[in-house]
């Protein structure tokens, strides 16, 4: 980050707008880690603008099904803690269980639900939301948490932030204002412009796929259970709707084949679909329209520097046939809230470097094993056969010993849950009370 002559000028007054923390970034990410700061009780000042969000909401409502997001039980608890999750329209359906495997049925050995009794509830290992109605519903508990004021002045073009110095905690704008804030959040995404002026580089690996997304209508029901199965391309996930003859696909192709099958004729995807996944839902069809988009890793090398701290895709870009970018993204969230209140509490500022290393501590940790995790099985079931065939085994193998000792299901789906380290506050905690929460708190 670079500082400005005008801000050492500036850095001597005392009547600027003064805020504990400043969020980058206009997108669910930053928008939901200034609800959490601020239901803490800190000041924050955000660069989500209420109207981007709600074209962004508009532009997806057409296809609320087209891009989902894989949310686990624990993620559920933080966005109900934030009023969010009350505010879904189209729902959410829980997956009871996984099957993983290779192209062959009997590839399909690896199963993740608990074995419960007839009197047990059914154990959920996550639900999938629709992106597009996350983000209308972030948008609506932003609105609500805003005064008729502030809710007037997100509507209007604010001024795009252009400098921040980490000496004096001045942000510079680009109409000549500025503030003091004494920490910088950054969750601006993947291309962050803060993470770049602070000189964290990162680590990057191009998979030389694409994702490609779409509602699919399966023949038979799918029971709630997703499917995840590696192909030598890359993995093709049918994930559960709220209808039970409805999937979320998520299929990695090389680029250019995901280019292709993302504009071709309907009955030509269709006709590529079904060869592929072999009848596991029986015939599956197209419903409504398909995207595809780039599949990349990326980490950075540092999650802070001077009053600086990465959150989400700023931080880390993983693959994702595990589901777990937006789950690793509110646990960023929940342990960026547990370490500034730790700082309040000691009388230190939220910028304050010491605490600010116990927060990459937690995150780089949990980050580094999701992205190791899910790059090594990417690349060992795309790699070459014999590679494919000693996985293929392996999985197996992991399958018939969760079947005998239950407790390595468990312990993986606690770490899906909650990640490596402790659980948040934002993670334990209790949906709010029905009043509080129509009240918008």
């Amino acid at each position: 980050m670079t500082a400005k002559t005008k801000n050492n000028v500036a850095s001597e007054r005392n009547d600027l707008p003064n805020y504990d923390v400043a969020v980058m970034g206009r997108g669910n990410s930053a928008a939901l880690t200034a609800l959490a700061l601020a239901d803490s009780g800190f000041t924050v000042w955000t660069e989500t603008a209420q109207a981007s969000a709600e074209n962004m909401a508009n532009n997806e409502s057409a296809a609320t099904w087209q891009r989902v997001l894989a949310l686990s039980p624990g993620a559920r608890r933080a966005l109900e803690a934030l009023g969010v999750w009350q505010r879904l329209e189209a729902g959410h359906a829980p997956v009871t269980d996984i099957a993983v495997g290779g192209p062959n049925d009997r590839d399909l050995p690896l199963r993740f639900a608990a074995g419960t009794g007839p009197n047990e509830p059914v154990d959920v290992l996550s639900h999938i939301v629709s992106v597009a109605d996350l983000t209308a519903a972030v948008v609506a508990r932003s609105r609500a948490y805003m005064t008729p004021t502030e809710q007037a002045q997100a509507s209007e073009t604010i001024s795009a932030p252009s400098d921040f110095d980490p000496r004096t905690g001045i942000m510079a704008f680009s109409d000549g204002s500025q503030i003091r804030t004494t920490l910088l959040v950054d969750a601006s995404g993947a291309h962050s412009i803060w993470r770049q002026r602070a000189g964290i580089s990162c680590m990057h690996h191009d998979y030389k796929c694409a994702a490609l997304t779409a509602e699919i209508a399966l023949a038979a029901p799918h029971g709630q259970v997703a499917r995840q199965i590696f192909f030598r391309n890359g993995p093709l996930a049918l994930l559960p709707l709220p209808k039970p003859d409805r999937a979320a696909l998520v299929w990695s192709l090389p680029v250019r084949k995901a280019q292709a099958l993302a504009a071709c004729d309907e009955n030509l995807f269709n006709g590529e679909l079904n060869a592929t996944a072999r009848g596991v839902f029986g015939q599956l069809h197209l419903i409504g329209p398909r995207s595809q988009q780039p599949l990349k890793a990326q980490i950075a090398e540092a999650f802070i520097g001077p009053r600086l701290a990465l959150v989400g895709e700023a931080a880390h870009v993983i693959h994702p046939l595990a589901g777990q970018g937006m789950n690793l993204t509110l646990r960023d969230i929940g342990a960026l809230v547990d370490t500034l209140k730790n700082a309040r509490r000691l009388g230190l500022e939220c910028g304050d470097a010491t605490m600010l290393e116990n927060y990459a501590g937690l995150r780089r940790a949990d980050a580094f094993a999701a992205a190791f995790g899910t790059h090594a099985l990417a690349e060992i079931f795309s790699g070459p056969a014999p590679a494919r065939m000693l996985a293929a085994a392996g999985m197996r193998g992991v399958g018939y010993i969760a079947d005998n000792w239950p407790k390595l299901k468990n312990v993986f789906r606690r770490q899906a849950n909650q990640g490596l380290g402790p659980l948040s506050d934002l993670f334990a905690s209790a949906p709010p009370k029905a009043a509080d929460a129509k009240k918008g708190r």
